[in-house]
């Protein structure tokens, strides 16, 4: 799988149901992922009430944070412990940890919201 086939399923996966009302104004992650075969750069910032999610570095970032597509999804799905698994240095993390923990909480994947079936009228 390539970067660009890997960071749009995670942009899928995770960035559809993507919640940044708890994250602090300012937050520019810049994720580098670390995989052989489909490594790559991306960011995840939130500016002005707006999270953006795109496929480039963030010379600007408040968080930097180099870690397999394997281990990010096992945190964003909840099936790690991102302080465990920084702890047993599984990733990397350079600038503000409550950064990185805030931009774990705003993409951790959650059910999608449905919307409620409209009723037929009736005569």
């Amino acid at each position: 799988m390539t970067f660009q086939e890997k960071f749009d399923e995670l942009k899928r996966i995770y960035g559809e149901t993507a919640d940044f009302s708890a994250a602090p104004a300012g937050l520019a992650a810049q994720i580098r992922m670390t995989d052989e075969d489909c490594g790559g750069t991306f960011y995840v910032a939130y500016f002005g009430g707006t999270g953006a999610i795109e496929p480039y570095d963030y010379r600007d970032h408040t968080v930097d944070i180099a870690i397999g597509s394997a281990l990010l999804e096992a945190l964003l799905d909840g099936k790690k412990d991102p302080v465990e698994a920084y702890l047993n240095g599984e990733f990397q993390l350079d600038g503000d940890a409550s950064h990185a923990q805030a931009l774990i909480e705003a993409l951790k994947r959650r059910p999608k919201k449905r919307r409620a079936a409209k009723k037929k009228a009736e005569d």
